[in-house]
């Protein structure tokens, strides 16, 4: 009986222990960055415990940070909150920002649906080298989307921008 008891308290000084330590190295990498423990415990798979972290980073100004907010907020159907962070990163020039925005206008989540509005953000995207949003163009283009009608021209524009970005990445 004493045996089991010892055991059980340690065991459970070893959980308090490593929780601790868990809990200190994390203020250490916080105090150090919050982008990178934010990032990190989003690799990790942890979005719940990224969105402490990333919150910092992005009080701080950090627009990575507060698109990957915007992201996590969209993912978890908080399309308000989503929309905030994304606005807050796409002011900044941050390009997953503005794309970010430019989805939410685009399906009127957080915001009223406005199509030109969507088309704005992801213009702005697309010339800023994203091919996600080049890709959204050309499918507005082809099909008609975004509040445009189908127009050959402007589809083939941006099919030459996006094989350039793709040449580019090889």
């Amino acid at each position: 009986m004493i045996r089991k008891r010892v055991f059980g308290s340690a065991a459970g000084i070893v959980v308090v222990l490593s929780t601790l330590i868990s809990s200190v190295m994390a203020q250490d990498v916080v105090e150090e960055d919050p982008l990178e423990a934010g990032l990190a415990a989003v690799d990790a798979g942890d979005l719940i415990g990224a969105v402490e972290f990333l919150r910092i980073a992005a009080d701080e100004g950090s627009a990575e940070a507060q698109a990957w907010l915007g992201y996590i907020f969209d993912y978890s159907e908080d399309d308000e909150e989503a929309v905030a962070y994304y606005r807050a990163a796409a002011e900044q020039g941050n390009v997953r920002g503005i794309v970010g925005l430019a989805e939410m206008y685009s399906k009127g989540e957080g915001v009223e649906k406005d199509a030109d509005e969507g088309r704005k953000h992801y213009i702005k995207a697309a010339e800023m080298g994203d091919a996600g949003a080049m890709r959204a163009l050309i499918a507005a283009y082809e099909q008609g989307g975004l509040g445009v009608e189908p127009d050959v021209g402007e589809a083939e524009y941006w099919k030459s921008r996006l094989a350039e970005v793709e040449a580019n990445e090889e």
